[in-house]
């Protein structure tokens, strides 16, 4: 018998609906005792009472002694880890109701009129004390402790995600997200605090059920005045419908996080009616009413004690002219679906076994909910603190940067100097060098600002990984430049990461794209060192921006064409916007067919060579070099007996190198990346490949300076190696040199990577003379309002007159872009350098192109014709 009650009194899983829970009407000589037995066990573990026949005179006195402020149902339950249910909406109408009773010295009759000011008051200043009354005392203050947690729950993740939000905003950084999130949380939990203290909360649910009802916009004195004026059996139903509103309340699923979910047991009463005029008999009947009317099924089990079932109250025939209204009435009843509440038993004698032993609470549920609760403070709280201190070590509440893995990509130094963390070593020094000079350029007020777009947090892989000194060689290039510069407008350089291997190229490019579009300050974009996917991708979307961009040593034919949708698979067009300073790698590949087939094979009887390339698909360079050496080997009579492919991450240059040997080549030429330049040199010197001549592409001018004396003194492999700027080429070709190649030859940068040096600084410049030109032309010197800035097609267009007479004389040569269709320089400055003895261990064989304008171009018999770019619809590569 006892696990039928507790059968009943179990809730089902919190992803189930609550179903209706029965009274039991229990009758027979035993009726009471029986009840008793049954119900004895849970008194001390879920919220139950037990209401003998004659305690209590009136349905006031019952609601009181049920849910009043001691009232047996709000009872602690120990070890039930949950407070116990609380009635706000019962306490309120007994309160109310229990003004009537009481006398007021000095009025005429109590209770006032509802109507009365003075009533109004009077009832104002009762309900004052009795809220100030209920917040006091021990129990007052575990009650208030209790709802200001309960909304702590709700509004302390709520304060996390506001840390989030504003974290993720550009204007609050450092400490300000928490002062928000904070204050979300504190502002919440105390408002919804007070309002569950006071009972705001709930007592707006008296409007709208239909017993009494709060009238709109009623004062809460006014509609306590009413109550206590109302007629006793109104205030009846609306007690008993109160006491059950509030136990639905303390079991229904809220939104909000609250002990209703964690409750795994019902309500009981165990109650004695053996009057049937009797106050507990009416009891009963006004939960049966009330439900029915209402719809509230209330979750609590009823153990009834009655003399006889009562009978039903029958309904009297309606007349045929009141059919609509009972036809409505009963669709309402339907739409309730209110199922019979009664389960009527018989106790001839007391319940088997005699008496139960007591029952233990069930404590899982509420151990979930505890659970739950923990992690939605806990782990929100824990999940803002990890994201603001992983955002802060890697972007520092930067508006245009963004976190990639552990990579900082975007604009580092838009709205500020950039965060010291986050890069290391030389970047980081050369980083704070150009911030100190920005610094300078914004406080005049004059100045304009050029994005600088490379890869700056570089994972160096290899021994021989060129990348970083590559990316230093730029960064000082532009702080040393940028420091130079005097005259207006200043210049302001934005330091933009794509990550390593330019792997968020066209994310970086995008927030590029945003920060142009606020700020009219920025000309241009320059970098782009290296013809890989990642650059690719930014300049498809920084065209579509209309943004200019000049590239340093970027050299694919195909880099800065743009696809056409009308052609899938197509070589696309150039893009007007993307112009390059260094020669195309159809332009080094002519001269390097003309040398091998001129100097290095010039007695062989059937000149033959193998192409080496590095065969990753995203790259570019590699891929496009190569199929450049295989035209123009085999336009000069030089048979490609092979291409021999590798790639970086599956390795393979031994194999490489031991396959081109066994084909005995004239000359090897290596179309690879830097990394692997050296290894694939000690391979072909150690597999017995004889004497052997290599020709390499620009790539590997770092790695020949670093490692110059060890592969000068290889004996059987001779090397020379393909450069696009050298500090060495004006003394060879006895031009006069500009000041910053004077500064190189005097010892300057001496562990810088010369091409990538050189061709930033030329690239720099260009945009900056275009930007300061039509600056001027703009009439803006010495105003510094942002409207009167040159736009970004002025610097276009100042840019595609960067020719003719009005080139630019740059440290690696003259940049004419007189080819309009690419923007790629005509006669650019490309030479052929032979590993050797020495002080630098090499020196330049060939130089071809023009490196000073009043000497003209160099006077080599290579050079004559050397083209600059593919002819229209010729080979490209990818």
């Amino acid at each position: 018998m006892r696990s039928v009650v507790e059968g009943l009194i179990r809730r089902p899983a919190f992803w189930r609906a609550d179903p209706p829970l029965p009274i039991v009407l229990v009758t027979g000589p035993e009726a009471f005792a029986t009840v008793e037995a049954l119900a004895e066990p849970f008194h001390g573990c879920v919220p139950s009472a037990k209401v003998r026949e004659g305690a209590h005179g009136s349905i006031l006195e019952l609601v009181r002694a049920l849910a009043g402020e001691q009232g047996d149902l709000g009872m602690p339950r120990g070890g039930s880890l949950l407070p116990p249910p609380r009635f706000p909406l019962a306490q309120f109408v007994v309160w109310a109701r229990e003004q009537r009773d009481l006398e007021q010295k000095g009025a005429a009759g109590w209770p006032p009129d509802p109507q009365t000011h003075t009533g109004y008051q009077e009832f104002k200043k009762r309900l004052k004390e009795w809220r100030r009354g209920r917040r006091g005392g021990d129990r007052g203050v575990r009650t208030s402790a209790d709802f200001l947690a309960r909304a702590a729950t709700t509004w302390v993740p709520v304060g996390t995600l506001a840390v989030w939000w504003a974290g993720g905003s550009t204007d609050l950084v450092g400490v300000l997200p928490w002062l928000l999130g904070a204050l979300v949380a504190l502002a919440g939990t105390a408002a919804q605090g007070a309002l569950s203290i006071r009972g705001s909360l709930f007592t707006g649910w008296f409007g709208k059920q239909p017993y009494v009802r709060r009238n709109r916009f009623e004062r809460l004195p006014q509609y306590a005045l009413r109550l206590a004026a109302a007629e006793p059996e109104e205030i009846e139903q609306l007690l008993v419908h109160a006491l059950m509103r509030d136990l639905r309340e303390a079991y229904k699923k809220w939104i909000i996080p609250w002990p209703s979910w964690g409750r795994g047991q019902y309500a009981l009463l165990a109650l004695e009616a053996a009057d049937p005029a009797g106050c507990n008999a009416r009891f009963l009947r006004l939960v049966e009413e009330t439900t029915e009317e209402t719809g509230l099924l209330p979750p609590m089990v009823v153990l009834a004690a009655v003399p006889a079932v009562p009978a039903r109250q029958q309904e009297r025939a309606a007349k045929l002219d009141a059919l609509p209204g009972a036809v409505e009435q009963w669709r309402q009843a339907t739409r309730l679906r209110v199922p019979d509440l009664r389960l009527t038993v018989r106790a001839e004698a007391g319940p088997p076994g005699g008496k139960y032993g007591p029952v233990q609470p069930r404590r899982r549920r509420a151990t979930g909910y505890w659970t739950a609760i923990g992690l939605l403070v806990a782990l929100p709280l824990a999940w803002a603190v990890w994201s603001q201190v992983d955002r802060d070590a890697h972007c520092g509440g930067l508006r245009w940067a963004e976190r990639a893995g552990n990579e900082c990509v975007g604009i580092v130094n838009a709205t500020g100097d950039t965060p010291e963390h986050l890069f290391e070593g030389e970047v980081r020094e050369l980083v704070r060098k150009i911030d100190q000079n920005n610094a300078y350029a914004t406080a005049s007020g004059l100045y304009v600002s050029v994005v600088l777009f490379g890869e700056f947090t570089i994972r160096k892989a290899w021994s021989d990984d060129t990348r970083l000194a590559a990316a230093v060689s730029e960064l000082a290039a532009v702080e040393e430049y940028q420091r130079t510069v005097s005259s207006t407008p200043r210049l302001r350089v934005l330091i933009a990461n794509a990550g390593d291997d330019f792997g968020h190229g066209r994310r970086t490019a995008r927030l590029i794209t945003e920060l142009v579009g606020q700020d009219p300050h920025v000309m241009g974009v320059v970098g782009m060192p290296r013809s890989v996917e990642g650059v690719s991708q930014a300049i498809e979307e920084l065209h579509a921006a209309k943004i200019p961009m000049v590239a340093s040593t970027a050299t694919a034919d195909s880099l800065g064409h743009i696809g056409d949708p009308a052609e899938p698979g197509g070589p696309g067009d150039p893009s007007p916007y993307y112009f390059h300073v260094a020669p195309t790698n159809f332009r080094e590949a002519a001269l390097g067919a003309r040398f091998v087939r001129d100097e290095l094979l010039a007695k062989a009887k059937k000149p033959s060579a193998i192409i080496v390339q590095d065969g990753s698909p995203a790259d570019q360079y590699t891929n496009n070099l190569a199929d450049d050496f295989g035209t123009a080997l085999t336009g000069h009579g030089v048979e490609v007996l092979d291409r021999v492919s590798y790639t970086v991450r599956a390795g393979g240059i031994s194999s490489a190198a031991i396959k081109a040997c066994r084909l005995k080549p004239g000359v090897l030429v290596y179309a690879g990346r830097a990394a692997e330049f050296r290894d694939f040199l000690k391979d072909v010197e150690g597999k017995a490949c004889g004497e052997v001549k290599v020709l390499a592409g620009d790539d590997v001018v770092k790695v020949v300076a670093d490692h110059g004396r060890e592969i000068a003194g290889m004996r059987q492999v001779q090397v020379h190696y393909m450069a696009l700027a050298h500090r060495t080429l004006w003394a060879h070709a006895g031009a006069e040199p500009t000041a910053f190649v004077s500064r190189l030859v005097g010892g300057a940068h001496p562990d810088a990577a010369d091409d990538n040096l050189i061709l930033s600084y030329d690239a720099i410049s260009v945009i900056y003379q275009a930007a300061a030109t039509a600056y001027r032309a703009a009439g803006v010197e010495g105003t510094p309002e942002p409207g009167g800035l040159p736009s970004r097609g002025d610097i276009l267009y100042r840019l595609s007159r960067t020719a003719g007479e009005s080139a630019w004389e740059g440290s690696g040569g003259v940049v004419d872009f007189g080819a309009m269709d690419r923007h790629a320089p005509i006669g650019k400055v490309i030479a052929i350098m032979k590993v050797g003895g020495g002080r630098s261990h090499s020196e330049p064989v060939v130089i071809c192109g023009t490196l000073d304008a009043a000497r003209g171009p160099a006077k080599e018999p290579l050079c004559p014709g050397l083209p600059d770019v593919p002819p229209s619809g010729g080979p490209m590569g990818p």
